[in-house]
């Protein structure tokens, strides 16, 4: 017959230790694994809303002039191509978009233009060329979400900032010639511990001479509002 158990017995006992243990740490662990995909998630967005931008900006900087001009034309087709590549260089917004149950095209912001230069008359401090070029917005979409469009009327001003602006250019690109710019907004709306993890603006701007061309501008041929050509271009 066994002896009562001790409490020097319960003590030393082992039974049952493990699996005391793995119930308190896999919660951890699974937490941590989760998390841990979000962030990989979250990387994987930043690198394609920057391969989204420079896509796009090429796209549209490879414009060709016709025979003896040095104006190139997009149009509104041009734009349209270029905005619905979203969907094929960055599938997760379809994923994205379903989940919040709204159009992939709602979940993102893209914006077009195009910027060309104009002296001032001023002489230029050095290799700063920003006082002596005005920034001019020649063309710019207005028919995408977001309402993050460059606006017409309003000189760019030149910026030391890296944050991307729709109101501004880096002070290193301004200078002689032209511009496409594409901006690209999207937020990252984490799908677990949202608690922990807060949504996540990303911002990335490209500028873009023209390959082609001295100058691209917008056909409002047959436009059907995606895009807008600003007065005096």
């Amino acid at each position: 017959m066994k002896g009562r158990p001790t409490l020097r017995g319960f003590l030393t006992a082992q039974a049952g230790v493990a699996a005391i243990e793995l119930a308190i740490v896999f919660p951890v662990l699974v937490v941590l694994m989760l998390f841990g995909l979000q962030a990989v998630t979250y990387v994987r967005a930043v690198r394609k809303v920057e391969l989204l931008a420079s896509s796009m900006s090429e796209m549209l900087s490879q414009a060709a002039p016709p025979a003896g001009s040095t104006t190139a034309l997009v149009n509104t087709l041009d734009l349209h191509f270029a905005y619905d590549a979203g969907m094929v260089i960055f599938p997760y917004l379809m994923q994205d978009a379903t989940r919040q149950n709204i159009a992939w095209w709602q979940d993102i912001t893209i914006d077009f233009a195009g910027i060309q230069f104009a002296p001032t008359g001023a002489s230029c401090p050095g290799t700063d060329q920003s006082s002596c070029y005005k920034a001019n917005v020649a063309w710019t979409s207005t028919g995408t979400v977001g309402n993050n469009a460059r606006p017409c009327g309003t000189a760019q001003l030149p910026t030391d900032s890296a944050a991307p602006s729709n109101t501004a250019l880096p002070r290193a690109i301004f200078g002689p010639g032209s511009l496409i710019v594409v901006d690209v907004v999207f937020t990252f709306q984490p799908s677990f511990a949202s608690r922990l993890m807060s949504p996540q603006r990303i911002a990335r701007s490209v500028y873009l001479q023209p390959r082609y061309a001295s100058v691209i501008n917008y056909d409002t041929t047959n436009s059907d509002g995606i895009a807008i050509r600003c007065p005096g271009y």
